[in-house]
């Protein structure tokens, strides 16, 4: 294998004998290198394919502006990651987490703290990927020393999503916006007391996704409850002004018509949140 270009000291980009360009990381690998050198196999320690000439102008960008043990670090995360999915990374990961997570350490490095307001949805909707950050926490911690908060592993886990989903990106940008919209219409109903990690809080934070998903679709719930919408209406008042909140919300936002049966369940899960929260 031959080096096509010297990116730093720890990088290259190389062509494989067939032909086949690729970036290959490691200390030194580089170091005293220069383009059509043969690569020192023995200190590659990752090699990946960016599969677009805009992808790899962008990562050698980052190259240029982040520490070469921010990426390497950045390059361990995403391959411990890998391994416990079971979907195929999009290779856009290598530069939005890798950007991510040196600005992270760099903060930490500080003292300023990021919070996360989506933490609680994405902790409930993608737990694998959670679970792949609080690894990548425990990575972090082991190399650098840096404790970092289950925040930053909420915006990990973004990174985690959007590199399995790839062209499905703004569909999980949106199920997170609506979820956050409607939860805070409901915290407001709530005084701000729900408890983000009880039961109920999550059921309702699910009930939500499927909702959200129902209106990206366009599809709608056959409304066979009217009786008990109107039963459910009169026995909790409070939940019922909540809800109207909500449909008009949905309305003006994504011009979808919540039906009667939504109305009803939407009802019931505030009611529920209400009783166990005790909001007045």
């Amino acid at each position: 294998m031959k080096i096509v270009k010297v990116l730093n000291n720890n990088a290259v980009v190389c062509a494989s004998d067939s032909g086949e360009e690729f970036i290959a990381m490691g200390r030194g690998l580089a170091f005293g290198q220069k383009a059509g050198s043969e690569v020192d196999c023995s200190k590659i320690e990752k090699k990946f394919v960016l599969q677009t000439e805009e992808k790899r102008n962008r990562f050698q960008n980052l190259m240029n502006d982040i520490p070469p043990d921010d990426i390497l670090l950045a390059q361990k995360i995403i391959s411990h990651a890998q391994e416990k999915s079971a979907k195929p990374f999009d290779d856009s990961i290598y530069i939005t987490l890798t950007d991510h997570l040196s600005g992270a350490l760099e903060r930490a490095r500080h003292g300023v703290n990021v919070t996360n307001p989506l933490t609680s949805a994405i902790k409930s909707f993608y737990p694998k990927e959670f679970d792949f950050s609080l690894d990548a926490l425990d990575i972090i911690k082991a190399e650098t020393g840096i404790s970092l908060p289950q925040d930053e592993a909420a915006f990990l886990s973004m990174h985690f999503v959007t590199a399995e989903l790839g062209e499905s990106t703004p569909e999980f940008n949106t199920v997170l916006t609506f979820v956050q919209d409607i939860g805070d219409i409901v915290k407001e109903t709530l005084s701000n007391e729900a408890d983000e990690s009880s039961t109920s809080w999550q059921r309702f934070l699910t009930h939500l996704s499927f909702f959200a998903q129902r209106i990206m679709t366009g599809k709608k719930q056959s409304d066979k409850e009217a009786l008990l919408f109107d039963s459910v209406c009169a026995a909790y008042p409070k939940a019922f002004s909540c809800m109207e909140k909500i449909v008009s919300y949905v309305k003006e936002k994504y011009s979808y018509d919540v039906g009667i049966d939504e109305r009803t369940y939407l009802m019931i899960h505030v009611n529920r949140l209400q009783m166990e929260f005790g909001a007045k």
